[in-house]
């Protein structure tokens, strides 16, 4: 105890001696603008976020609160991640799973125990009270995703009822505004995109294309990513797609947009009263939907493993922020005349031919990023990346020798018998959801 009050004495007198100016840039928001990949925020996936590269375009520093990780890493858990350069006071505040709510509440201190504590300090307080502190003269705040997305990411008990109220995360969202805007600078806000269309939902056509059979599954519904495995590795029997847990109905789906469509009518609202611009990203997303973009000859889909997303079906491949920056810096020039340039078609491409989530030869697996946290680790046996070949149809091998190498990855005896509640818990923290039950 007296080793961490020496530490964190140390911490604070950073803190406290730290006097330059605000940094001219600075972002607020979730484990998007944190640089979430694959279950996990490092070094390897956050300098891709979209807020490098705003920053990186406009010719502002931008420092972010790298992370070294582990095989067994994962967002969310200190277990095998720490800061690189824990005194390093950050731009980038974004925190994975901050919601509306979370935003104004959740408060960075010692001992470092969960991942605001990670990347705020040695800054203590909310990611509004450190901007407020800080009072920079440019500052983009994408924050609203979770309030809906909790809805698509609990697997196993797939309702609906995980969204945040509309009267809720009205006040919440009034509150931020008033907060950013109170000195009288330039605030960018995003709105929430339809979560019911990212890579990690499965229509029956999705599962017909990895799987060979949509087993059931009605028109109109959706399971999960991980579902999907489940059934492949025989972990579970297909007709876990009869259970309502498993399934995202028709109506249950209609209940998310309602509400992604009442949050995005907020956030317009209020930023309009403030004065400040929003980015469309629900638009943008739909119409990558409709209408894929191709960039280095390549098609990118909104699919699971489609290129636009890594590995856990959420986050944005490096590509995937690239076009998302471009979003960014096009409202600003829009609205502030700024005249930021765009990442360029040949920058586009460059980034395209090294990003490790598109899928290049077509066989539904991307290369992924080995090692670098624990579902990367585990990529390969779950047959997602290592770019091997797809085998549609159900192979209870891959279950087997999926739950042993979690098991050992996790220093426990890989031979250990197992139930199917533990294969659930197993998918739930290599998917980074133990924070979502």
């Amino acid at each position: 105890m007296l080793r961490k009050l020496v530490v964190a004495g140390i911490f604070f007198a950073v803190a406290a001696t730290a006097h330059a100016g605000p940094p001219p840039i600075i972002g607020l928001g979730d484990s998007i603008g944190e640089g979430v990949q694959s279950a996990d925020a490092n070094a390897s996936t956050q300098p891709n976020t979209y807020l490098a590269l705003v920053a990186a375009q406009m010719g502002k520093p931008f420092t972010q609160p790298l992370i070294r990780t582990s095989p067994i890493g994962v967002v969310g858990s200190t277990v095998g991640r720490s800061r690189m350069d824990p005194t390093a006071l950050v731009a980038d505040l974004a925190v994975s799973g901050a919601d509306s709510g979370s935003i104004l509440t959740d408060s960075a201190g010692w001992p470092v125990d969960d991942e605001t504590d990670l990347v705020e300090l040695p800054r203590t307080g909310t990611q509004i009270e450190i901007a407020q502190r800080l009072k920079s003269p440019l500052v983009i705040c994408w924050i609203g995703n979770n309030d809906v997305l909790g809805a698509v990411l609990a697997f196993d008990h797939l309702d609906a009822s995980q969204i945040t109220p509309q009267n809720v995360f009205a006040g919440n969202f009034q509150t931020i505004v008033d907060d950013l805007t109170g000195w009288h600078d330039k605030v960018v806000f995003a709105n929430v995109p339809d979560v019911t269309s990212i890579g990690y939902l499965f229509s029956p056509q999705d599962l017909k294309l990895f799987l060979g059979d949509s087993y059931g599954l009605p028109q109109g519904s959706y399971t999960s990513l991980v579902a999907m495995l489940m059934i492949r590795m025989g972990l579970l029997p297909p007709t876990i797609l009869r259970d309502p847990d498993w399934v995202l109905d028709a109506n249950e789906i209609a209940t998310m947009r309602k509400a992604t469509a009442g949050f995005n009518r907020t956030i317009a609202d209020d930023a309009a009263a403030a004065g400040m611009p929003v980015v469309d990203i629900h638009g943008i997303m739909n119409r990558f939907a409709a209408h894929p973009p191709t960039i280095g000859g390549v098609s990118l889909l909104l699919r699971y493993n489609g290129g636009l997303l890594s590995l856990d079906g959420v986050h944005p491949s490096d590509i995937g922020h690239a076009l998302i920056a471009n979003a960014f810096i096009r409202k600003m020039n829009a609205t502030w005349q700024m005249d930021i340039p765009t990442l360029s078609q040949t920058r586009l491409a460059s980034i395209a031919s090294k990003d490790p989530f598109i899928d290049f030869n077509g066989n539904l697996v991307v290369r992924g990023r080995p090692l670098r946290g624990l579902l990367e680790t585990l990529g390969p046996t779950l047959g997602i990346s290592g770019d091997r070949p797809w085998q549609p149809g159900i192979h209870p091998e891959l279950g087997r020798q999926f739950m042993q190498q979690y098991f050992s990855a996790t220093g426990r005896n890989p031979a250990r018998a197992w139930t199917q509640a533990d294969a659930i818990e197993a998918m739930r923290h290599v998917f980074g959801l133990d924070a979502q039950r």
